[in-house]
């Protein structure tokens, strides 16, 4: 066992599982979850998307996010409609309702991405350390797709 690898490993997890926790705290008054945050954030950017596409776009969701998808369509956030073009096809929007909250969920994500920098100034190794890694794998197209990914290393 190499415990540099173990380290990274176990590193990386506690720091996610903390981010998401430190990031719930501020969508919480908003009743959602990070997780459904980034959908909506997701859907605010790109919709109408099919389930499938959404999926492409998903950092938090591995697999389908239809439960995912579903909790928000009962939460009146999200929309399932019938495409006009493929009608065993269904796409996803954000309802009114999940517009108006978009910005307030973008606004948290701000504060949060501000304080991260603020704190910590080596950031910008870490991602390129992080990006190092992820390097031709699906989530390097993910962020791709959501510019969420820049070219220099």
């Amino acid at each position: 066992m190499s415990l540099k690898g173990s380290q990274f490993r176990y590193l990386f997890r506690s720091a996610e599982k903390r981010a998401t926790k430190e990031l719930g705290r501020l969508l919480d008054p908003l009743g959602i979850t990070p997780n459904q945050g980034e959908v909506i954030v997701v859907l605010g950017k790109h919709a109408p998307l099919s389930l499938k596409e959404l999926g492409n776009l998903l950092i938090c969701e591995e697999k389908s996010p239809s439960r995912l998808v579903q909790s928000l369509i009962k939460k009146g956030l999200v929309t399932k409609e019938k495409s006009a073009s493929d009608g065993r096809s269904s796409l996803l929007s954000l309802t009114m309702a999940g517009q108006k909250l978009l910005p307030k969920i973008e606004e948290c994500e701000s504060v949060f991405d501000q304080k991260l920098e603020k704190d910590y100034p080596e950031i910008e190794i870490l991602n390129q350390a992080l990006k190092s890694y992820i390097t031709g794998s699906s989530y390097e197209e993910k962020l791709k797709r959501r510019l969420l990914w820049d070219e220099k290393k």
